[in-house]
């Protein structure tokens, strides 16, 4: 028998009662004012155990029984309290609960670290190249209308370098993707008085180029090598698994959090994603690997690369250096652009990979190993 109280629905009032029972899977419930309720045990909804919290048991007329004997029910409903047992145990056993605290944790780690890029790779190349087009459709629009100006290169110039792409560029992404129309923009970029070199590229395969990255370039070669850098996060989708990487990772915090507000950001995701230059490492290690070899095939010698990524670099210190005795102001709170830029470095691993595959450009291989 396990005591406890009886509530009608919908009613405050309680009556004693006692529960009990028996071999054939039934039970009754006996009221103080000797009314019985009886039934199939299977039919009774039973709360989860939470410490030493009153557990209620819901009859199929919508009655409760509430009791504390919650020893009692784990006895009667334990092949339906699982879970509720599981928690309970977790509950009475501090160790328990640190290492479910560490297993909580690593999952959630693993979760972020390496099952949602993993998710977002198998979804970004799995999906057909039209969805590329549909997510940059708002992207340049959005793009001239926060961060960029209009070129101020001359059409002479602009036009030179189009032609120059469709002939020897373009035809190297063929046999990697048909389907991909590229189309190259021009645009001035600055931040504040200072003028940024940059190229970036847009999943569908158009790549926009800044007036001072153009001005930085001392020949067509080192244009060239960024170019194909770009075509490579084309090729291997990198800006879609981007977007749908932080996409997963905002939904995650908005159904953790309940906050909804961020869904209507996710339009500009990708234009707010790029300008900040946020390849991982690994995007930009590909596509490296992508801009060298093509490179050999187009005969082209790598160490272009090496050269404009340092010019760029050197520039963008040398400005940076500038404005801090111009104003006065340490590096560390005027560090914007350069903490832009940090996320494109001619690191050493870099600079050595180009010059590796610029060695093998000399001595006349079409692969490099």
């Amino acid at each position: 028998m396990i005591k406890g109280h009886w509530h009608q629905e919908g009613s405050a009032s309680r009556i004693d009662a006692l529960f009990s029972i028996n071999d054939l899977g039934r039970y009754a419930l006996e009221l103080k004012n000797g009314t019985v309720y009886r039934g199939e045990l299977s039919h009774l909804e039973v709360t989860e155990r939470l410490g030493n919290v009153a557990r209620k048991l819901t009859l199929e007329n919508g009655s409760v029984f509430v009791t504390l004997d919650n020893d009692a029910i784990d006895t009667i409903f334990k092949n339906q309290q699982k879970i509720n047992g599981f928690v309970h145990y977790l509950e009475t056993h501090l160790s328990s609960i640190a290492v479910a605290l560490v297993i909580t944790l690593f999952t959630a780690f693993s979760f972020f670290k390496w099952g949602i890029p993993w998710t977002s790779q198998k979804i970004a190349h799995a999906l057909p190249y039209e969805t590329n087009q549909l997510i940059s459709s708002g992207t340049m629009d959005f793009l001239d209308k926060y961060m960029f100006e209009e070129s101020n290169l001359s059409e002479e110039k602009k036009n030179q370098i189009i032609q120059h792409f469709k002939v020897k560029l373009s035809p190297l992404s063929r046999e990697d993707d048909s389907q991909i129309e590229y189309k190259l923009h021009f645009r001035s970029w600055s931040m504040g008085d200072q003028a940024i070199p940059n190229a970036l590229a847009l999943p569908s395969g158009d790549i926009i180029l800044t007036d001072k990255f153009v001005e930085l370039s001392s020949n067509q070669d080192e244009i060239d090598s960024v170019l194909l850098h770009e075509m490579g996060h084309v090729v291997h989708r990198h800006g879609l698994e981007m977007l749908i990487e932080g996409t997963f990772v905002t939904i995650t915090v908005m159904m953790i959090s309940g906050d909804g507000s961020g869904l209507g950001d996710m339009g500009i995701g990708l234009g707010s994603a790029l300008v900040s230059s946020s390849y991982s490492r690994g995007h930009e290690s590909e596509a490296d690997l992508y801009a060298f070899k093509k490179m050999l095939l187009a005969d082209i010698d790598p160490v272009s690369f090496s050269n404009i990524m340092n010019r760029m670099t050197t520039y963008m210190k040398e400005e940076e250096n500038n404005r801090t005795r111009e104003t006065n102001i340490t590096k560390k709170s005027n560090g914007n652009v350069l903490d832009y830029f940090s996320s494109h470095p001619s690191t050493q691993e870099r600079v050595e990979l180009a010059n590796r595959y610029s060695e093998c450009f000399k001595e006349g291989l079409r692969v490099c190993k």
